[in-house]
Order: C-alpha cells, then sequence, then structure tokens
C-alpha cells in the first residue's frame, strides 16, 4: 500500500476549501489526514455546507455560501479550490489578492490562456505558490511505469497509446498531458485533434461543454502520445506504452500491468527484429486513490519543489486549446508556442 504522506508544515496550517462537491469533501479528508485546520468551506449549496458540517465537523460559523465573504473573513493561510473551471481564476486572484500563500486548484486551471496568464502573473508578484491538482506522479500506476521506462529492460520511451472511452477532452483527457510531460519529461511541442460531431453532455450542468474523437501530441525530441476518446466507447482504459525493447500495458480501471521486454541477448538488435523472445510478467498496481494522492501533492506544494505547478496546469491548458484549434483546421498540427492560439477564446469546460 501507499504510505500516507506527512508533513509538518501541514500539520494546523489554515487551510479554506471551495465547492464541496465530491471532490471537494476528498479535499477536506486529504487537509484532516495531513492534520490541516480546515478553517473555512465555501459552496453555494447549503446542503453541501451542512454534509461538510456533519462529516468533518466544520464549524457552521466558518461555512459560508458566498466564497468572497468567506475569504475575506476567514483570511485563509492555504486554499482549495474544487469548484468548476470558470470560477478559478477569480478565486485565485481573490485569494492572492488577501494574502493566502498555498492554492491548490482542481483542473482544467482557467477557461482561457488569457485567465491562466492573470492567474500565473499574480502569483509570481505576490509569491503565492500555486498547484494544480494533476495528481500523475504520486500515483502508483504511473510511478511504476517511470520507474521501468528508459530502464535497460525496457529501454527508451517512443510513443504512449491511450485507448480511451468516452472520457471528454478537458475532463478528463487533460490529465493525459501532464502524464505525457511526467513520464517523457518532454513537454507537448504540437498537437493535433479529430473531434466528433456535436458536444458532449456534462454531468456538471447543460452549461458546459466537452468534446470527444481522437488526439495526437508530439514532444519536439521525440516521443508522441495518441488518445482515443470516442464518444462510441462505453467502457475501458488501457494504456500502451512503447518502447525501445518492449511494452508495458496498464489497464488504468483493474490495475493490471503486462510488461513484455525483449530477452537480453536480443536487446540491441534493429527495431525491424519485432518478434524476438521476450520476457514477459503481470504485475499488480495499487488501485487508484484520490486522497493520499492529494496529500502527497499538498506536501510538495509546501515544501516548495516537485508539485504540479500552475504552470504545467497551463502547458495542459495550452494543449487543450491547440486540440481545438486543430480540430478547426481540418487536423493541421498546431504548436504550443503558435502565437495565433486564441490566448482569449473562453470555452466552456467544467
Amino acid at each position: 500500500m501507499t504510505s500516507t504522506p506527512t508533513s509538518s508544515a501541514a500539520a494546523g496550517l489554515r487551510v479554506a476549501v471551495i465547492g464541496l462537491g465530491r471532490m471537494g469533501l476528498r479535499h477536506v479528508e486529504a487537509a484532516r489526514r495531513l492534520g490541516m485546520d480546515v478553517c473555512g468551506a465555501a459552496d453555494t449549496n447549503p446542503d453541501a455546507l451542512k454534509a461538510v458540517q456533519a462529516q468533518f465537523g466544520v464549524a457552521a460559523e466558518a461555512c459560508f455560501t458566498d466564497a468572497y465573504q468567506m475569504l475575506a473573513t476567514v483570511k485563509p493561510a492555504a486554499l482549495v479550490i474544487a469548484t468548476t473551471a470558470p470560477t478559478h481564476a477569480p478565486f485565485v486572484l481573490a485569494a492572492v489578492e488577501q494574502g493566502t500563500r498555498h492554492i491548490l486548484c482542481e483542473k482544467p486551471l482557467a477557461t482561457s490562456l488569457a485567465e491562466a496568464d492573470a492567474m500565473l502573473a499574480a502569483c509570481e508578484r505576490s509569491g503565492t505558490r500555486l498547484a494544480v491538482n494533476h495528481q500523475m506522479r504520486f500515483m502508483a500506476q504511473y510511478t511504476q511505469v517511470k520507474a521501468l521506462i528508459g530502464s535497460e529492460e525496457l529501454g527508451p520511451l517512443a510513443s504512449i497509446l491511450v485507448a480511451g472511452s468516452n472520457f471528454g477532452l478537458a475532463m478528463n483527457a487533460s490529465h493525459y498531458f501532464e502524464m505525457f510531460r511526467y513520464l517523457s519529461d518532454q513537454p507537448v511541442a504540437e498537437v493535433q485533434a479529430w473531434f466528433e460531431d456535436g458536444q458532449l453532455a456534462n454531468p456538471r450542468g447543460p452549461q458546459f461543454e466537452d468534446r470527444s474523437g481522437r488526439l495526437l501530441a508530439r514532444s519536439a525530441a521525440g516521443p508522441s502520445m495518441f488518445i482515443d476518446f470516442s464518444a462510441s466507447a462505453g467502457w475501458g482504459l488501457q494504456v500502451v506504452y512503447i518502447c525501445r525493447h518492449g511494452q508495458i500495458v496498464v489497464d488504468e480501471l483493474n490495475g493490471d500491468m503486462r510488461i513484455a521486454a525483449r530477452q537480453a541477448q536480443y536487446r540491441e538488435l534493429p527495431t525491424t527484429r519485432y518478434g524476438m523472445p521476450v520476457d514477459i510478467r503481470v504485475e499488480q498496481i495499487e488501485p487508484a486513490d484520490t486522497v493520499v494522492p492529494t496529500m502527497a501533492v499538498w506536501q510538495a506544494l509546501l515544501a516548495g519543489e516537485g508539485y504540479p505547478s500552475g504552470a504545467d496546469g497551463a502547458h495542459a491548458l495550452g494543449c487543450l486549446v491547440a486540440a481545438h484549434a486543430s480540430h478547426e483546421a481540418g487536423g493541421r498540427a498546431v504548436r504550443l508556442d503558435d502565437p495565433a492560439l486564441p490566448r482569449e477564446r473562453v470555452f466552456k469546460w467544467a
């Protein structure tokens, strides 16, 4: 089992949580398990406030239906933003203004590149640390793969195939941009996307939009990632990591990891000899959990190193925008550093 991270820096730290849906309550649990002082909670739904009082003993006087009033009243040292994307930028800017020093924001970071620019600039000016809850670097299903990539057994990474299902570009495919950057040690340089017709229904409300389809992301150094997130696919999430000497196949829903690698005496033969004898083994990955990795993000954020930063979140956001631009250009490759990317365009992501 993954050990529960502890942090003396977290103990007693005054933290507030905005947004008390399913993930918001997990954030409260993570904060409590780290020994943080949950000094404030905000949600527009009074029933959600009653739930956090009942489940976690948050004081009634610390609960607010107005997040700005909560920030001004309790002035937390740390803040979790677990609302939908349209409120991320205004809450980050308000928290920075009142002096919050550590902010953990859910993904996607914002609804436009311009909002992300403003969030990062405000945090830079104030010295506030901003993290995005992309937890890949703290999840066994990725840390175990990263330990194998580049090893003598598997060799360097060539590409990643994500055989997904109808999980939405912004809702879930966005996590894989961070996964790719973490595992390949390379940022995405350009994106091609081919969306399917129509918008996806979003359980968070009819005002939100997302897309299904297929996507290719490339780094400048070579490794690439292809994601199939078709609306016609109703189950499954498997990832194939293709390396020089073999492949790693991870079933992310069931936790199975199959590793096939050329036997040592055949490793240096040309890749055209792709049918050489292999050693195959199957390992079990610890089931994914959201609370413990969230605690690890907090631990790294408070330590000031090794956390998924606001810049990392902005990179994933840039991939989303580039995907839309590519689709609208007929699938043309769109670079993330293209000055023509629409920085002011606001997307209806949740």
